[in-house]
């Protein structure tokens, strides 16, 4: 930063890092890596930043993961199925291939439960974590779901309910076994 700002950054927070110094603490668990993903975009952007930018400026800078496109061409991008970045194949596939290549243009709930999982493997990629791994599903509404659909699922629960109280079995030909031994109705075994 000395090199990069000369007297504006020296007369502000000296020659040598002082460990006390805000951006000390700021930066503090920002890998090598990071740090040059910082400096790199400080450079690239240096008409934006003519004066040092503040500590937490510096920061989402250094946690910027190169190459990652924004979530509108990451959502193009996963319903064509041609990916720029592995974090947006990542996303797509913990949201369902399937049901983006076969997506309607306007879903909105599709896009939202992408825009979730996208967001999450982005910050991975920023934090220099794998990008594979389990990412928890949200907590879902029914507000945009069929009536109908909701009252169908509602009455098999409770149906699958009853049979396991009433100890009715789920195969069908235990289920026809049990049936003929109740109703006393004998049949012979034909091969």
């Amino acid at each position: 930063m000395a090199e990069f700002y000369g007297h504006r950054w020296t007369s502000s927070f000296g020659v040598i890092a002082d460990s006390e110094h805000t951006w000390a603490k700021v930066l503090s668990g920002v890998t090598g890596e990071q740090l040059a993903n910082g400096l790199h975009a400080l450079v690239e952007r240096a008409a934006e930043f003519d004066w040092p930018p503040p500590a937490n400026v510096f920061l989402s800078l250094c946690q910027q993961a190169k190459g990652l496109p924004g979530t509108q061409q990451a959502w193009d991008e996963a319903r064509a199925g041609k990916y720029s970045h592995k974090a947006v194949k990542v996303a797509a596939e913990a949201t369902s291939l399937f049901d983006l290549h076969s997506a309607l243009d306007g879903d909105k709930a599709l896009f939202q439960r992408f825009e979730r999982n996208y967001a999450i493997v982005r910050r991975r990629a920023q934090l220099g974590q794998p990008l594979d791994g389990r990412i928890p599903h949200g907590i879902g509404t029914d507000a945009a779901r069929p009536r109908e659909q909701i009252q169908l699922e509602h009455s098999n629960k409770q149906a699958d309910q009853i049979v396991a109280i009433l100890e009715i079995p789920t195969d069908p030909k235990a289920c026809r076994a049990m049936l003929l031994a109740k109703l006393n109705i004998q049949r012979d075994d034909h091969a």
